[in-house]
């Protein structure tokens, strides 16, 4: 009796045991998707310099991307850390520079430098005075910027106060003022008066520019302006900046009576903003808010690059304040938006820097109603420099990046350091390593294989938005029943064991 009853118990136990192993198996069908993409390097190293496609956030299960590995050819870590975020904090000066108005002779013939000699201190001394144009015949202008210390990230021009219209003209930038090279495209100063008030556009983005002069030709000669000063604003940082890179045009999510949202690529962090109307002869007042997405994002999620320098140059008297901002909105910009007609072409609002946070989703909020930005709702693009890494080439290349491309539900965190490959401090990967001193590494380029990780990224998407088939959901409500009958019958054979042994061992009778 006592054999069948220990018999029938261990059954009991098996059974839930399967039954419970079975019913916890289900959410093994969300585990993660590894991809990888091979790494070119440039140079003998042993340290490499790593500049990741913006293309990649939105692919990785994390925007932190937390689970990025570097590998080499035998499979196998290699030690890496993410540049800047030990590097001495950026600073940002403004000043104003000599200009130097030439007339149009000098710009054809190309020999403005003969007209110039160099100081000691680098900059410019006007030799020839009859070189200098009269300020209003000027058809070019020279910008001495070589005393400006760092990156230059924007220019601010004063014009002469009576000067209306839009002025179109092109930067080149030069180290000897014998070579030049053109600074973006076409740009355009403006001053006009529109609907009762005074629209001016008097600054451009140098996106981080590194030289020593700057010549500014008009496009039309007969329609340039009288510069009455030019300052510039410029920010020093240990390690290089990246160049600017945009997404493509970006459509409204919803809109609603007075705004419209915008979904942006996952895990970006936003550096700049460029809104494009519709329709032309339009002009609206703004803000600009940033939504967070309504899960929360990790607690250890930290932002890829420092704040925007630019943002913090054109806010710091005071923060943004956009009309009637909901509780989920962080103010980020309040700006007159634009697209006008003029005789000299278009003229459109400028780009608009945002702070370099990350956010799900843009919020373009009007003052009145959102047709006020014309009868199709406008379109956006944003702007961010991409993340950079340092790693050590150690064992055999070739070398490639990992990362898990799938979404995984309540996925913990990694503890930093805790998981083989983590991210080291750039201190503890480089011995030596001097935070007021830039990193010295080789280059390296990675190619992210496009086809195989959209087909990953559509597949995740479509298994974690996919809902659960009816088969699935029954079957796992019977394992769940399995489990309690399992339970209710180990729970009677021990009723039934205990109740044996008590009979057992009882005395006898008499």
């Amino acid at each position: 009796m006592n054999t069948q009853a220990m018999w029938t118990l261990r059954a009991g136990v098996a059974l839930v045991a399967v039954a419970s192993g079975l019913a916890s198996a289900q959410p093994a069908a969300t585990a993660l998707t590894a991809l990888t993409a091979p790494i070119t390097l440039q140079g003998a190293g042993p340290y490499h310099r790593l500049t990741l496609p913006l293309a990649l956030y939105g692919r990785a299960a994390y925007t932190d991307l937390r689970d990025l590995r570097v590998h080499n050819a035998a499979g196998h870590a290699v030690p890496y850390a993410w540049l800047r975020n030990e590097a001495a904090a950026p600073r940002t000066a403004s000043r104003n520079v000599p200009i130097f108005a030439l007339p149009g002779s000098s710009a054809a013939s190309g020999d403005a430098a003969l007209a110039f000699s160099v100081r000691a201190d680098g900059s410019l001394l006007l030799e020839t005075k009859n070189a200098a144009a009269r300020t209003g015949d000027a058809v070019q202008w020279l910008i001495d910027v070589s005393q400006v210390k760092g990156s230059l990230l924007q220019a601010r021009f004063d014009i002469a106060p009576d000067a209306r219209g839009l002025f179109a003209f092109r930067l080149e930038a030069s180290d000897d003022l014998r070579q030049w090279r053109p600074v973006g495209g076409e740009e355009q100063l403006v001053r006009l008066a529109h609907g009762g008030q005074t629209i001016e556009r008097l600054a451009v983005d140098l996106n981080n520019l590194l030289t020593r002069f700057l010549r500014l030709r008009w496009s039309d000669p007969k329609q340039g302006a009288t510069l009455t000063a030019v300052g510039i604003d410029s920010v020093q940082e240990v390690e290089p900046v990246a160049p600017l890179e945009w997404s493509a045009a970006l459509r409204p999510e919803r809109c609603a009576a007075d705004y419209c949202d915008y979904v942006l690529p996952r895990g970006l962090p936003v550096q700049s903003l460029r809104i494009d109307l519709a329709d032309i002869n339009t002009l609206a007042q703004v803000g600009v808010s940033g939504l967070s997405d309504s899960v929360a994002a990790p607690a250890v999620a930290q932002q890829p690059v420092p704040r925007n320098p630019l943002y913090a140059l054109r806010h710091q008297q005071r923060r943004p304040v956009v009309r009637n901002a909901g509780p989920d909105e962080a103010p980020l910009v309040d700006a007159v938006v634009y697209r006008l007609a003029q005789a000299g072409g278009e003229a459109r609002s400028p780009l608009l820097a945002l702070d370099g946070a990350v956010y799900a989703r843009l919020r373009l909020r009007t003052a009145g109603p959102i047709s006020v930005l014309g009868a199709t709702p406008p379109s956006i693009a944003v702007g961010a420099v991409p993340r950079a890494l340092v790693f050590l080439a150690q064992g055999a290349a070739p070398f490639s990046l990992a990362w898990s491309a799938a979404p995984q539900a309540n996925a913990a965190s990694p503890v930093e350091g805790s998981v083989p490959g983590a991210p080291l401090a750039l201190s503890t990967l480089i011995p030596g390593y001097a935070a007021d001193k830039p990193v010295v590494a080789d280059g390296a380029s990675v190619a992210l294989p496009v086809a195989a990780v959209n087909a990953a990224a559509a597949a995740v998407a479509a298994a974690v938005q996919a809902p659960v088939p009816a088969q699935v959901a029954s079957r796992k409500w019977w394992l769940w029943g399995a489990l309690g009958v399992g339970l209710l019958l180990l729970a009677g054979m021990a009723w039934s064991l205990f109740a044996s042994l008590r009979k057992d061992g009882a005395p006898p009778a008499g």
